[in-house]
């Protein structure tokens, strides 16, 4: 009795040890994937958000300066548009904003082929460079000549948004690594896009 009873205890020591390891990559692997779909879900509403808010009049001017209703004597409580996309802070993900280095390019982590229809928008790409985990905002007015971004240190400064209600164009980039692909030392990123459009009221 003694005997087979140290059968079965090794026999089902052996068993868990085979068995284990597939049920626990299993439970990664759907944790990793919920976490995933949330990531993604918040970046759809930050997209929403930032447009909703970008076409306000209280925003023209720049995405990373305060709107003028904080200087209201109640001031509101909005705050400059590239912060959109911190909702997702609290998930370890950071977040990039750079202004461009012209009027009609896109800043340095991008690039931008305009649509054949110049109302619509067009398809940004992310360059080599970007890192993993990381959300890169893309946010630009489209104006009847093409697309139109914040670079304050070009000629006329870094007027966007200028009335005429046009459309403005959010656009939140993710380069998102599964944890258990890090884990196994696969390099697998996932480049998750969230855009929104909306018509400025101004």
């Amino acid at each position: 009795m003694k005997r087979g009873g140290w059968r079965q205890r090794a026999q089902a020591l052996v068993e868990f040890s085979l068995v284990a390891p597939v049920v626990l990559l299993m439970i990664g692997a759907t944790v990793d994937m919920g976490r995933g779909l949330l990531i993604h879900a918040l970046l759809q509403g930050a997209a929403r958000d930032t447009a909703r808010q970008s076409a306000l009049v209280y925003f023209s001017g720049s995405n990373t300066l305060p709107p003028d209703c904080t200087a209201l004597t109640t001031p509101c409580s909005l705050r400059s548009l590239d912060t959109g996309a911190h909702l997702l802070d609290s998930l370890g993900v950071s977040v990039v904003y750079l202004d461009s280095p012209a009027i009609a390019s896109p800043p340095t982590y991008g690039t931008y082929v305009p649509n054949a229809d110049l109302t619509q928008p067009g398809t940004i790409t992310l360059t080599g460079a970007t890192n993993p985990n990381t959300v890169y905002v893309f946010i630009y007015e489209l104006e009847p000549a093409g697309a139109r971004w914040s670079c304050p240190g070009c000629a006329g400064g870094a007027v966007v948004r200028t009335p005429g209600h046009q459309r403005v164009v959010v656009d939140f980039k993710l380069k998102w690594q599964p944890v258990m692909a890090k884990f196994l030392g696969i390099p697998t990123v996932i480049t998750f896009d969230a855009q929104s459009v909306e018509r400025m009221e101004f």
